[in-house]
């Protein structure tokens, strides 16, 4: 017996497959309705009524692993997990999601383009997937490791990382290294499985995955803070240590800095947009900077446009400050 135009069987959900619908009574015409769409073939979701996206802010950058649901670039990670989800209703036996997708999945900084193709993975000699929105890779098995993510079959961290050494540039490989290294959910080998994924026999692009290994740090806590050790590195000046302890004579801790040169006592902070808007954190910063400037430390302030836009000017100011503490322990 068919369903009513305007009904469907509550166990359906709201994606599902379209055989399962068929099965459940649902008539094809129904199925054509326009209160559904068809992401993929054979799979049907109800409709939602579009809802506004925050448009960046002024410099048009941000971390790729922004917190807030609100923030553009969080809406379009968690919309490419909702098709991810969607694409696996039909995917083909032994498929599994890498390079970017398998980045979303696993909650590592990758940027996204908007719609960006998801990419879906089979192990050689099986073909690679084709589909609509699909774009498909043929991998090595020796070059692969799987794993179970929130119920979909990606690539492990490390093996993902691996796989976009095809896409990404350098300092993109080096923020998602910082990031699975600094990872508690990847444990303490995640460093060993970086190496062991780069260095696998018949690697693609195996040089660049070498050189971004050697740039991965223990310590950076978010891509900008990775991006900003790398403009330093870029730049010619010392690689500045991370997360450093900073005291007073008397060795009472005053607080601590995602990024120091602390034998010149010149401490780095970058601000976000949470030091920014977040009351408390606001007056915590406040506090601390006044104790690191009492104490003998100069603080260099980086925001996102500096780190973005104006990378020439946080530059002279970190050397700046490097060549004052220079000349004042002579």
């Amino acid at each position: 017996m068919n369903i009513p135009a305007r009904q469907l069987p509550a166990d359906l959900g709201d994606a599902f497959l379209r055989s399962e619908a068929i099965a459940a009574g649902v008539s094809p015409r129904r199925l054509r309705n326009a209160d559904l769409e068809t992401p993929f073939r054979g799979v049907r979701r109800k409709r939602v009524e579009p809802r506004s996206i925050p448009q960046p802010g002024p410099t048009g950058q941000v971390s790729a692993g922004h917190a807030s649901a609100a923030h553009p670039l969080a809406r379009r990670r968690a919309e490419h997990l909702e098709r991810a989800k969607l694409y696996s209703l039909i995917a083909s036996d032994g498929a599994f999601f890498c390079g970017r997708t398998a980045a979303v999945i696993l909650g590592l900084p990758v940027e996204l383009k908007p719609a960006q193709e998801l990419d879906v993975g089979r192990l050689y000699p099986a073909r690679a997937p084709r589909a609509r929105s699909i774009r498909g890779v043929q991998a090595r098995p020796n070059l692969v490791t799987l794993q179970s993510t929130a119920g979909l079959r990606t690539s492990s961290p490390s093996t993902t990382w691996a796989m976009l050494g095809r896409w990404l540039s350098l300092e993109e490989l080096v923020v998602l290294g910082d990031a699975i290294v600094n990872d508690s959910r990847f444990g303490r080998d995640a460093s060993t499985a970086l190496d062991a994924a780069a260095n696998a026999p018949g690697r693609p692009r195996a040089r660049l995955l070498r050189e971004a290994l050697s740039l991965v740090r223990v310590g950076s806590a978010s891509p900008p803070e990775t991006q900003l050790r790398l403009a330093l590195r870029a730049a010619r000046l010392p690689e500045p240590e991370l997360d450093v302890d900073v005291r007073d004579a008397s060795g009472g801790l005053l607080g601590r800095s995602e990024l120091a040169y602390p034998e010149s006592r010149v401490a780095i902070e970058y601000e976000s947009d949470h030091h920014r808007v977040d009351q408390r954190q606001w007056n915590r910063d406040i506090e601390k900077y006044q104790a690191y400037a009492e104490s003998g430390w100069r603080i260099i302030r980086v925001t996102a446009a500096m780190l973005y836009t104006n990378r020439g000017e946080m530059v002279r100011q970190v050397a700046d400050a490097l060549a004052v503490a220079g000349r004042s322990a002579r």
